[in-house]
């Protein structure tokens, strides 16, 4: 299977969070000083994930996908009474130039309340009178059908990657939305608002003894004269690469936590394998040969009910 955990350089030892709740906290995620990388932080609160920004906002998270290693918060909600959003005070989402989150490109945002000189900014940035930020207001926002501007951008490219930004001078609110499909969008059903955030990969370990890896299931440690410890090889660092290495080389019961292999039957172990391969799958380069979502779960309940005696596939 891939690897779902990451480690700092200068970590005596890898040690993943507890649960927040009933969310897993992935690797490198921290919610606590004695776990996690520290650089990677979150907030854990009754049971939910936040998301902290910069100027004292918080988003509460909804979903994390350590494979992809993408966070979805959940944007500022727009003032009942006033098209503002409620983190208008703080000026948006800005996040750290110092830490390791970036806004991903999978984010439409809509820009709402704007002023005039919004006119002034160039392709991508839409302002036009068929941007789909007027549809919005429409359907979901009518606090905003009074405001004289709106916009419609996709994150990347020109914008900033680190910053949703609202302010008096430019716009007072916005919405935003992972991977909208304005083509299969229907009136008056937009989906589930959200921003997505991604974290770069940590830095590589330096393990001084074994025991150091012991969390780190798929490190492949060798010397390190310089530091006197060990580490991984340098074609390894990227998981996803590392990933299809191993499968290539069919050699991922090889990466298999110690204890499982020892204590796990022929049927387990073939079930593991089953799984690797379908999360290979979905690592393939071209998009159109990664299995759906449904062809995932599908795949999933088949190994699954293999290993309880039920299976069946049509």
């Amino acid at each position: 299977m891939v690897a779902l955990l990451s480690y700092s350089r200068y970590a005596i030892a890898v040690r993943r969070c507890g649960d927040c709740g009933r969310t897993l906290v992935p690797y490198p995620l921290s919610i606590a000083p004695d776990c996690g990388d520290q650089r990677y932080k979150i907030r854990c609160t009754a049971g939910t994930l936040w998301f902290d920004s910069l100027n004292g906002s918080s988003y509460m998270i909804t979903s994390i996908n350590p494979l992809m290693r993408l966070i979805i918060i959940r944007p500022a909600s727009l003032d009942s009474k006033t098209c503002t959003s409620s983190d208008f005070r703080s000026q948006g989402i800005q996040l750290s130039d110092n830490l390791p989150f970036n806004i991903s490109g999978s984010n439409t945002i809509l820009l709402l309340n704007c002023t005039d000189a919004m006119l002034h900014l160039q392709p991508p940035m839409d302002c036009s009178a068929t941007s789909i930020c007027h549809d919005y207001i429409k359907d979901s926002a009518p606090t905003c059908v009074s405001a004289p501007l709106c916009c419609t951008f996709k994150t990347g490219g020109f914008q900033s990657t680190r910053k949703i930004k609202v302010h008096g001078g430019w716009c007072a609110a916005y919405q935003s939305f992972v991977n909208l499909d304005v083509k299969k969008l229907a009136p008056k059903k937009w989906p589930e608002s959200g921003v997505e955030i991604e974290w770069a990969l940590p830095q590589e370990p330096v393990c001084k003894i074994p025991l150091d890896c012991r969390d780190w299931l798929y490190s492949k440690c060798l010397p390190d004269t310089i530091n006197l410890g060990q580490k991984r090889e340098e074609e390894d660092v990227n998981l996803v690469v590392y990933t299809k290495k191993i499968m290539d080389e069919d050699r991922l019961i090889d990466v298999v936590d110690p204890f499982i292999k020892d204590n796990g039957s022929k049927l387990e172990l073939e079930m593991m394998k089953a799984l690797g391969s379908l999360a290979a799958a979905c690592l393939d380069d071209k998009r159109q040969n990664r299995p759906s979502m449904k062809e995932v779960a599908d795949e999933i309940e088949y190994i699954i009910g293999i290993t309880a005696g039920t299976g069946s596939k049509s």
